[in-house]
């Protein structure tokens, strides 16, 4: 079964007032233009950075775009900051973990 027919099927099993709830929303979403496909950027220049630049900057919030590095620190608000300020309007900002984190074991 398909995700329609699914949906569909759940929809007719519903009392008829509950079903004309959700064609009036269903159709108001149609109407309004809220449902839209964003497509994603690829970051995979900057994944590539972040694993070569691992071990200098683990620990750290950093600010990549494309294969350069744009602000590096400890506080995620100001790398963000410092991303818009140089221009880029969508930061690619990380928190970027070492290699091989310890596993967090509670109570030690």
């Amino acid at each position: 079964m398909s995700l329609e027919e699914a949906i569909l099927d759940k929809v007719r099993r519903l009392p008829p007032a509950k079903q004309e709830e959700v064609l009036r929303f269903a159709d108001g979403l149609q109407r309004e233009g809220t449902v839209r496909i964003v497509a994603s950027r690829d970051r995979s220049k900057e994944m590539q950075w972040i694993e070569a630049n691992r071990a200098a900057y683990a620990d750290q919030w950093v600010a990549v775009e494309g294969e350069r590095l744009i602000a590096a620190g400890p506080d995620p608000l100001k790398v963000f900051a410092v991303a818009k300020s140089e221009g880029v309007t969508v930061p690619f900002v990380v928190h970027v973990l070492p290699k091989d984190p310890l596993p967090f074991v509670p109570g030690w």
